[in-house]
């Protein structure tokens, strides 16, 4: 059935190229038929009579026929009109190559000779005539009725007098009285160069002026009109090149047109060589090198398409012969060329016929489309068989172009066709592409969903078990177990950057503007990414002023834009300077990222805001990602109105600079993301500013039944908000606008709980935080986050920096306040366990120095009862103050533990006599009445100082109290010259892991002063010379 099908395709092809052949032939024929000469009259023994011939007035017509001509000698040259009888005429056939004729001329193709035509004409058609000369080889003169008026180079009889110039020329000339109704034509020719053809080769045209004139204008037109059909296609395929696939047969084939244009110019009227007046030779030399050229570039358009093993061979013969071809034609003379111009014209045509023999082949089998190709080749290889026939005949006709217009034609043809089909080809691609990209996100999406969870399980068990085991795994397992983590956090950013792409393709992501401080934005960045920087020589620095105006933007994606341009530049980054600048342009602020990594090239800017597009080098693919972060910040930049740019080199750096619209304060507050949802609002108790709790002032009061929180943020209206929140009774809020005030007010009395905004000027809330935990556990002092994006990333950041809890804005008032009693029950709790733990210790020390104690009084009393009354009222005291309900306050009167110690000191003086010696250093204005401090504090380091210091001497020693009065605290040391601490042991004596039971007490009391005041003690010891411990308490009003 197939066979059937290709043989019934081969003869629908055979019977279509065979009617358009005999198409194309017809009209070649009905064109040459009416330019014939069998239409005119013809000259006869040297005569032709146009007597009585009317269509002389409407057509020029070719003077052919028998010519009288006098070979080897030129006559009626010098004004004269009878011939010289010494020289023998003979007829000649007009146009003719004298050569080919017998006579005194011996067929010698060099030689010269005269041209004579009497032409008799009716005397009433006008005395304004003209001849058209196409081509006299190789130099000729004409002579009207004896006067010279018209020459193209000049004849001579011998070689070195004559000058060869073969371009065509017309003259017109007036007949006059004398001449009416006869004209005498003589042309001198001589040729001594064209080894072809010597003589009048091509018809002359004869006509009345107006009539010659209009014919000429008429074929040089025609060869316009081919000409610029030609041009045209010249130009559309190299504008199908430049805007296309940059395919080369698009330009071998404009240049296999421009070849087509040449030869029409150096055809038939030769127009090339009437404008621009080429040396003699040199035009039968262009002729047969624009030949070679097209047949060349034809070669080269087929050249892909031909056999394997005749594409290895016969092209590359083929193209030998045709640099061969092209030098002869160069180096040789012309005479020499001329004579091998059978062979141009073969490598001319070879290609040709290949190409339609190819295009029958591939139209048959291939493509239908292909049968404009190949009706283009038939056309064009039908126009010049012509050419070559016409030209050998030496019939002269008007310039014929239709059939390479219409090859043209076809050609444009199979390209439209070929076009439209690729359009729709590529129309139906897009939308299968579209659909495939749509699935292709739509699947990367779920995937993002279904791995989140697992993915976050598998790093909170690693993270739980580095820390669970973290005192028995060796270095290198938790190493491994970190860089566990650390691979699943980046793998949980890029499915977060999955699914951001996701939203932002769909448009399902939406921006709330505001007034944002820039540098509080690029400070928490910054601290979130501190952990990247861990073992590689980078400094993240924030260069933009505390005072840069406001950008209107989205908080939260402004925050994601600054950690993907800062995360790009960390990760492409092994040492340097990463820095974050700003600056205002026209209302517009103009934000840089600026690294000192690898940098990229010209190719990778280009593209490195597409996405899943990175750097191509195989040690930038290491770093890991999908080349989503980039893609994202620009899309997220244009969604703010602004842009987006990139500046780099190769290993010098980048800059990524980013536009944001400055907007004013005002606006900025009005278009804030309230602290607060609108519907949980707390006004409605009708609550204003001055009811809210007072702001703090520097001192403190305790009290046992009221939450004292510290409110940080940088904007009051979010203060206020806070206040009004929190101003019911059991709460006491202090509020601070900035970091640095939040610290300073950290040392003015115990705190339950930190609420502080991320984003601040100067510094973040993510530093505040860290600065906090560098002073008290998460336990000891608890910190809720306040922050505008909900991000993995931003979440991570604070948990990491040691934040307790986060709310994401605009929160829930319920939820806050339960947040807020969940963190202070926490701070609470701690506390109640460090006074229970402090208690606990003191009465596990009880039991040895009760023994000692009633071991002493028993002595006592058979010695000396005086002394024994007075140290069991020293006891009863030291109960008393001990174990006493105080205890359990959180904070007790100095002066109850200065008695407690004195009490304690009066007992062990009893039993260890000279062995201790104590010291009293108390300034005198020192209210120890009114100065509180935890309960339980100064005795644990009277006891340490007098078991662990000096009783480990033989000798004993002294303790000495040193109570100091700075003015706004009193500094308290106990010191002893007893046997001192070790380097080692000093390191970790505050640490709670220590098995030393001092250890432990000292470490109770140093975070129980730590949650009082801020501050908590100071060890200082030299082995072999004494210990000193000291701590800062600071001042409260006097009790009125």
């Amino acid at each position: 059935m197939s066979n059937y099908i290709a043989m019934m395709a081969k003869r629908k092809i055979w019977i279509i190229t065979t009617i358009f052949l005999a198409v194309l032939t017809g009209f070649r024929c009905l064109w040459l038929l009416y330019n014939s000469a069998s239409h005119y009259p013809v000259a006869t023994k040297g005569v032709l009579d146009l007597r009585g011939w009317d269509s002389l007035t409407k057509h020029s017509i070719p003077l052919n026929g028998e010519w009288q001509f006098y070979p080897g000698s030129f006559q009626f040259h010098d004004g004269t009109r009878q011939p010289d009888n010494e020289s023998p005429s003979r007829w000649i056939q007009v146009p003719g190559n004298w050569k080919l004729e017998d006579g005194t001329n011996g067929g010698d193709k060099y030689g010269f000779g005269t041209y004579r035509l009497r032409i008799l004409v009716d005397p009433d058609q006008g005395n304004a005539y003209g001849i058209h000369i196409s081509s006299t080889k190789s130099s000729s003169e004409v002579y009207i009725n004896g006067q010279l008026l018209g020459h193209s180079g000049q004849p001579a009889d011998n070689k070195d007098g004559y000058i060869p110039l073969d371009v065509p020329y017309t003259t017109y000339f007036d007949l006059g009285n004398e001449n009416k109704g006869e004209i005498e034509l003589v042309i001198q020719a001589s040729n001594f160069d064209n080894s072809r053809n010597g003589g009048i080769v091509r018809s002359m045209k004869f006509g009345p002026e107006d009539t010659l004139r209009k014919d000429l204008t008429f074929s040089t037109n025609m060869i316009w009109i081919a000409c610029v059909v030609y041009a045209i296609h010249v130009l559309y395929g190299i504008i199908i090149y430049l805007v296309g696939g940059r395919d080369r047969r698009l330009i071998y084939y404009s240049l296999m047109v421009v070849c087509v244009i040449l030869a029409t110019l150096l055809d038939g009227e030769r127009l090339l060589q009437t404008w621009i007046p080429l040396p003699f030779g040199w035009g039968s030399k262009i002729e047969n090198l624009v030949a070679l050229s097209g047949g060349y570039f034809v070669h080269q358009l087929i050249k892909d398409k031909l056999p394997s093993a005749l594409r290895r061979r016969a092209a590359r013969a083929y193209e030998l012969l045709c640099g061969i071809a092209v030098l002869s034609v160069l180096l040789l003379p012309l005479h020499a060329a001329l004579l091998l111009q059978e062979v141009y014209l073969v490598l001319m045509l070879v290609p040709c016929l290949c190409l339609a023999l190819m295009m029958f082949r591939s139209t048959a089998k291939i493509d239908a489309d292909n049968i404009f190709l190949l009706l283009a080749a038939i056309a064009a290889f039908s126009s010049m068989i012509w050419l070559l026939v016409l030209n050998y005949l030496h019939i002269e006709m008007i310039s014929y172009p239709f059939d390479l217009i219409i090859a043209m034609i076809c050609l444009s043809v199979f390209w439209s066709k070929r076009y439209f089909r690729m359009s729709e080809a590529t129309r139906q691609l897009a939308e299968a592409l579209q659909q495939a990209d749509k699935q292709k996100d739509e699947f990367l999406s779920t995937v993002a969903h279904e791995l989140r969870n697992p993915l976050h399980g598998m790093i909170n068990i690693s993270h739980a078990l580095s820390e669970r085991e973290r005192h028995k795994l060796g270095k290198q397992s938790a190493n491994d177990l970190r860089m566990l983590v650390e691979v699943g956090r980046r793998m949980s950013y890029t499915l977060n950057d999955l699914l951001d792409m996701a939203r932002l393709k769909e448009n399902r992501i939406s921006l709330h503007f505001t007034g944002v401080s820039l540098h509080g934005v690029a400070s928490s960045v910054i601290d979130m990414l501190r952990f990247m920087t861990e073992g590689k020589a980078i400094l993240l620095n924030n260069r933009v002023p505390a005072a840069f105006p406001l950008v209107y933007a989205d908080e939260n994606r402004l925050n994601q834009i600054l950690f993907n341009l800062l995360h790009n530049a960390v990760k492409y980054s092994n040492a340097g300077e990463i820095t974050v600048d700003a600056d205002i342009h026209d209302g517009w602020a103009s934000v840089s990222v600026t690294d000192r990594g690898i940098g990229m090239d010209t190719d990778t800017m280009k593209r490195i805001f597409e996405p899943y597009e990175q750097a191509a080098s195989s040690q930038d693919a290491l770093r890991g990602g999908f080349g989503l972060g980039l893609s994202i910040c620009k899309k997220l930049v244009e969604m703010h109105g602004g842009t987006l740019t990139v500046r780099s080199k190769p290993n010098e750096g980048s800059e990524f600079t980013f536009t944001l619209k400055i907007t004013a304060d005002r606006a900025a507050e009005e278009s804030a993301i309230p602290l607060i949802a609108a519907a949980d609002a707390v006004s409605e108790d009708g609550r204003t500013e001055d009811a809210r709790m007072p702001v703090h002032d520097g001192t403190y009061t305790p009290s046992s039944d009221r939450i004292r929180l510290l409110a940080v943020d940088d904007d009051p209206v979010n203060l206020n908000v806070l206040r009004t929140i929190f101003a019911e009774e059991h709460y006491e809020i202090s509020t601070a606008f900035s970091g640095e005030e939040a610290l300073k007010l950290l040392g003015s009395g115990e705190w339950d709980l930190i609420i502080s905004d991320v984003i601040m000027p100067a510094m973040s809330g993510y530093e505040l935080t860290a600065r906090i935990r560098e002073r008290f556990s998460i336990a000891e002092l608890p910190i809720l986050l306040l922050t505008a994006s909900n991000r993995e990333k931003d979440i991570e950041a604070g948990f990491r920096s040691g934040a307790n809890d986060y709310v994401t804005k605009p929160m829930n008032a319920t939820e806050l306040k339960t947040r807020v009693q969940s963190l202070t029950h926490l701070k609470k709790s701690v506390n109640e366990r460090l006074r229970m733990e402090a208690a606990l210790l003191h009465a596990q020390i009880q039991p040895h120095f009760l023994n000692n104690t009633f071991t002493a009084v028993s002595a006592l009393s058979r010695i000396d009862t005086d002394k024994m009354d007075d140290v069991i009222e020293e006891l009863t005291n030291y109960f008393r103050l001990g174990i006493d309900l105080p205890n359990f306050d959180q904070a007790a009167p100095l002066d109850r533990e200065l008695k407690l110690i004195r009490s304690y000191f009066f007992i062990q003086k009893e039993r260890f006599e000279d062995r201790l010696q104590t010291v009293w250093e108390i300034d005198d204005n020192v209210d120890a009445m009114n100065i509180r401090i935890p309960p339980l504090t100064i005795q644990p380091l009277v006891e340490n100082a007098v078991s662990h210091g000096i009783m480990k001497r033989s000798v004993g020693g002294e303790v000495r109290i040193r109570i100091t009065d700075f003015g706004q605290f009193v500094e308290i040391r106990v010191s002893d010259n007893g046997v001192g601490i070790h380097e080692d042991t000093l390191k970790h004596i505050l640490d709670k892991q220590t098995d030393k039971r001092a250890g432990i007490g000292l470490f109770n009391t140093h975070r129980r002063l730590m949650q009082f005041c801020g501050s908590g003690l100071k060890i200082e010891s030299e082995l072999g010379l004494g210990t000193s411990v000291s701590f800062t308490i600071p001042k409260t009003k006097p009790s009125s």
